[in-house]
């Protein structure tokens, strides 16, 4: 036998609690691939918005502010 004994725990419901080593183990792998999956996927929704708009957006824009001189008439009654 081994020289660790072995002690089962419970739960506050008396329901036996799992090995820890193992679960913490398994949480811990799920747990680091879900966060290295979430990681890339960020990037690369920031890679393709940065690259759309380089693709998309002109670097100086056509928006022109009319000079007070060049008022368009007003309606009036």
């Amino acid at each position: 036998m081994s020289s660790e004994k072995y002690i089962e725990k419970y739960d506050a419901y008396g329901e036996a609690l799992p090995d820890a080593s193992d679960v913490r183990r398994e949480a811990r792998s799920a747990s680091v691939l879900l966060s290295r999956v979430g990681q890339a996927v960020f990037w690369l929704l920031v890679v393709t918005i940065v690259a759309a708009r380089i693709i998309y957006y002109p670097s100086s824009p056509a928006f022109d502010v009319g000079s007070t001189g060049h008022v368009p008439p007003a309606v009036t009654r």
